[in-house]
Order: structure tokens, then sequence, then C-alpha cells
């Protein structure tokens, strides 16, 4: 079963990843410093920045679950207005959720369950009750939730399944467009955020012996620190300033 709170890279992942953190660290160490002394501290930050992006990858994965759910709920619904019940109509679904994706994180789920029900003869309230709380999401939560309580007094589910897939479709657009709101908005900060760098790379080009001052001297060097640090801070605020919690 998934955790989805927790992201494990792959080794190719994990390669990759630790190529770029060191490749960055060499390239700022030479930007702002003219050396590669900067892979030192690479060890140091190599933790933080696996933090942040495994926080980006499970952000991703979540969102691509929710649009997926989405799909899933409408998959059921018509399914479940054959007169299916639900482990065939899950059954069903997968087929669906096959076709539209190519690699499923939903789909992989419902193989999971079916295959559980199928050994064990396991409820499914049970089953979906366990992917609500590995997945901390609020619309797969409500839909169990709201599944459950039709199961228990006899509510009319597939226009309960129509309605949650409904608002979960009605919800993901205003998210979408939120979303790309505040992403052009996070691009053109990030833009001024990093101009001190570009500033320091064209000067480099243009003129190398211009900042030689600023490498060869005690003050060059805190200057280009606290022009390091400034640049740094500048992305985090920024970054926290453009990420909108929905």
């Amino acid at each position: 079963m998934i955790d989805y709170d927790l992201y494990v890279m792959t080794k190719k992942e994990r390669i990759l990843f630790t190529l770029a953190v060191f490749g960055g660290c060499s390239a700022l160490g030479y930007i702002f410093y003219r050396t590669a002394l900067a892979l030192i501290v690479s060890p140091f930050i190599y933790r933080r920045c696996e933090k942040i992006y495994s926080c980006y990858m499970i952000s991703r994965r979540k969102k691509k679950l929710v649009l997926e759910f989405k799909d899933f709920l409408f998959l059921i619904s018509s399914s479940l207005a054959t007169g299916r019940h639900m482990v065939p109509s899950m059954r069903e679904a997968r087929a669906g959720l096959e076709r539209i994706y190519t690699d499923s994180i939903m789909g992989k789920e419902l193989d999971s369950m079916i295959k559980f029900v199928d050994e064990t003869g396991a409820d499914e309230i049970d089953l979906l009750l366990d992917f609500s709380r590995r997945t901390q999401l609020e619309d797969i939560e409500d839909f169990t939730q709201l599944y459950q309580c039709c199961r228990q007094t006899g509510g009319n589910l597939i226009e309960a399944v129509d309605k949650a897939a409904s608002i979960i479709g009605e919800k993901i657009a205003i998210e979408n467009e939120i979303r790309a709101t505040a992403s052009q908005k996070k691009i053109e900060g990030r833009i001024i955020a990093s101009m001190p760098v570009f500033i320091i790379v064209f000067l480099q080009v243009i003129s190398p012996n211009y900042l030689n001052v600023m490498y060869e001297t005690i003050t060059g060097r805190f200057l280009m620190t606290a022009a390091l640090i400034v640049t740094a801070a500048a992305f985090v605020v920024i970054e926290r300033i453009t990420s909108i919690e929905i």
C-alpha cells in the first residue's frame, strides 16, 4: 500500500537529483566565489533540497490522484446505474481508467483493493477508509464517508456519486485557474530574484577582470556572500508568497 505522505526516489531519479544538487552548488560557487570549494557545503544542503523535492513530488502526485479519482467516480456512477454493486463497478472503472491513463495511480489502488477483496472477502468500505486515511485528501475522505452513510441508511448511491464527481470536477477547475494565476506571478518573482546571478554572469562574460576585486579581497567576498544570501532569501520569500493553499 502506498503512503501518499512519503515519497521515495527511484535509483535513476536519485542519481539525477544528486548530480543536480552538486552541479548547482558548483555553479553557484564559481559564480559567487570563482572556486569549487562550494562543493564542501553540498552534503549539508542535500537533505534540505531532498525534503523540498519530496514535498513537491508528494503534492504533484496527490493532484494527479484527485483528478483520477474524479474520473473514477464518473465511471463507477455509470456502472452503478446499470444495477451493479460496488466491487463489480470498481472492476469496470479500473478498465476505464486504463483506457484514459497510461500509468494510473488510482488504477493501482483499485488493483490492490480488488485483489484483497477476492482473496479475503473484505468489505470494500474498510479498504476505502484505509485509502482515504493514507491519502489525507478531503475529496476522497468525503466520498468515503458519503458511501458509508449510503450503505448504512439505504440512500441513493448513484445520485450521491454523481454529485460528488461534479463537485470535485468544479473544484479542480477553480483550483487550476487560481494556480495558473499564481504560477505566472511565481515565474515573474523567480526572474526578479535571480537577476543578481544573471548580472554577475553577464559581467564575467563581458569583462572578466571587472569583478576581480570582488573575488580577491575580503570585502569583496563578504559582499558576494551577502548577495548570495539575499538572493536565496528572495527566492524563499517569493515561494512562500505565491504558494497558495486551496
